[in-house]
Parts: structure tokens; C-alpha cells; sequence
């Protein structure tokens, strides 16, 4: 599996699998990389997933900074600010030991909240920068 995919597989498993995140976005945790079209209210979907190499002499690391997009319609503002708090603490308190990758760090780098067009609806914007590295053999 690529550095890429494992790390967004990792993301996506400790995002959906946190219990703060859950109290937010659902038992079984509406946070999708496009798997549905017409999701329930509030929802995150992965809207980026950059990555570059970064490795030094010899070891072979990346940077990955994904950036979730949350929509929210019924809680406002307050409704969509939660969720992103939520995503943040999961990012912040994950268990990277399962991934593919040494996940070296995690953070977020960037988080706003803004009304939509509509006027219903508010969309929230999360970016996480991961590092990660190769599993020494």
C-alpha cells in the first residue's frame, strides 16, 4: 500500500472510530471520502489530501496535509465549530501504533467556519499536516 493511502486509511479509521467524533457525526461516523452522494446532516468529507516527500539521507518520509471540509445545517455555527474541535482532539489524541507508516506527527494547522450561499447551512474547514515515515523492517 502507498505512504498516501496508508495514511489516509489511518486518518480516516481514527476519525471514524473516536467517541467524540461519533457524538458529533453518528454512531457509525459520517466522515466520507465520497463513498455517498446525498449524506445526512452534519457530515465531513475529505476534500484533500496533499503529499510530498520530505525524507533525509537515506529514510523515506512524507508530508500529507488533508484538509476535511464539514458541513453542518440544523446546529449552526455552534453545531459546526463542535465538529471541528471533535476532529481536532481525535487528531490529537489517535493511536497512529496501527498504521502502515510511523506517523512522527500530527496536528492541525487550520480550522474556520463560515455561513454557505444558502444561508441554511454552514461549512467548516479543518487541515491537518501528518508526517510520516517508512516501518523500519
Amino acid at each position: 500500500m502507498s505512504g498516501e493511502v496508508a495514511v489516509q486509511a489511518t486518518l480516516m479509521a481514527a476519525l471514524r472510530g473516536d467517541a467524540g467524533v461519533q457524538s458529533i457525526f453518528g454512531a457509525n461516523a459520517r466522515i466520507y471520502d465520497d463513498e455517498t452522494e446525498a449524506p445526512a446532516f452534519p457530515f465531513a468529507r475529505l476534500e484533500r489530501h496533499e503529499c510530498r516527500p520530505i525524507g533525509a539521507s537515506g529514510g523515506e518520509a512524507s508530508e500529507h496535509v488533508i484538509t476535511l471540509a464539514v458541513l453542518s445545517r440544523h446546529g449552526g455555527l455552534r453545531e459546526a465549530r463542535s465538529a471541528l474541535s471533535a476532529l481536532r482532539a481525535a487528531i490529537e489524541s489517535a493511536d497512529w501504533s496501527g498504521a502502515e507508516r510511523h506517523i512522527v506527527l500530527a496536528y492541525t494547522t487550520y480550522s474556520d467556519v463560515m455561513r454557505q450561499f444558502d444561508r441554511r447551512a454552514f461549512r467548516g474547514v479543518i487541515r491537518f499536516r501528518i508526517i510520516s515515515e517508512e516501518e523500519a523492517a
